[in-house]
């Protein structure tokens, strides 16, 4: 487990110019609450995904022209 000595000197390592997104990092953080909620939060979003293609894009991607890039 991390300390929060370990967080300050970390912090304390990090360059002035990059102190403002830092501090927003950590205010995001607060403000969306636990990890628990976060990761609900992302499945929730990627559960809302929609893929609008052929039925059988999945099993035949080679027939299509995919930007001219194997789908590997």
């Amino acid at each position: 487990m991390v300390t929060r000595e370990e967080i300050v000197a970390e912090i304390q390592r990090v360059p002035e110019k990059y102190l403002g997104e830092l501090y927003r990092i950590i205010k995001s953080y607060e403000e969306n609450g636990s990890d628990t909620q976060h990761d609900e939060s992302v499945m929730a979003r990627l559960r809302e995904i929609k893929i609008s293609a052929t039925p059988d894009l999945s099993v035949n991607a080679k027939l299509y022209d995919l930007d001219k890039k194997d789908a590997r």
